[in-house]
């Protein structure tokens, strides 16, 4: 079933021409325990990495991509939260109508998890499509997140990427057809510490 909605979204987004004005922006923070401050993560504990987007315009489709990398650290461990998340194993979560069909009523979020195993670098990728719906603007708010647990100390960056069949970022707006590409305020870069 994954199978058929990534390619009806990347069929969607196809089907719009491109333009290039910026209507989003998507931004990061951390919380949890692992959370010593805005900038640094401490060894051992969860943390929370959470996808903040703000949106003045109205989209019909979406596509976002992340990768996880550090030149010192080799691995990470996904938090396992079963029944709790947007994927199986429950460290991916969504917020705020990014939760359920609310707002992406065509299967909701879905979650490309491409090389999601815990050796780094990591990428994931998510994506959806209203088609009785629409998203509507609204100021900052957190919409997604993934947790996690960095063992190791050193340097984590979070960055955008790419992900199969989307490949690119977008958001899709209704006819007149048109898609627009989210201002990225990254990449962050957290230190890791004891």
């Amino acid at each position: 079933m994954n199978a058929v909605k990534v390619m009806c979204t990347a069929i969607f987004f196809l089907a719009f021409g491109v333009s290039s004005v910026l209507a989003s922006s998507v931004s990061m923070k951390i919380s949890g325990p692992g959370a010593v401050n805005d900038s640094t993560i401490k060894a051992g504990d969860t943390v929370s990495v959470d996808i903040y987007i703000a949106n003045d315009s109205v989209f019909k489709g979406y596509s976002l991509g992340f990768t996880v990398k550090s030149p010192t650290i080799k691995t990470v461990v996904h938090v396992v939260d079963s029944g709790n998340g947007l994927n199986d194993r429950g460290d991916i979560k969504g917020y705020n109508g990014w939760d359920d069909k609310s707002i992406w009523d065509f299967g909701g979020v879905f979650v490309v998890e491409r090389d999601w195993d815990g050796e780094l670098p990591e990428v994931l990728g998510f994506g959806g499509l209203s088609i009785k719906k629409i998203y509507e603007p609204h100021e900052l708010a957190k919409v997604l997140s993934f947790e996690m647990i960095v063992p190791d100390t050193g340097v984590i960056t979070i960055d955008s990427s790419f992900f199969p069949p989307g490949g690119t970022w977008m958001f899709s707006a209704p006819p007149p057809a048109r898609t627009e590409e989210p201002d990225w305020l990254g990449p962050y870069t957290f230190k890791v510490i004891k």
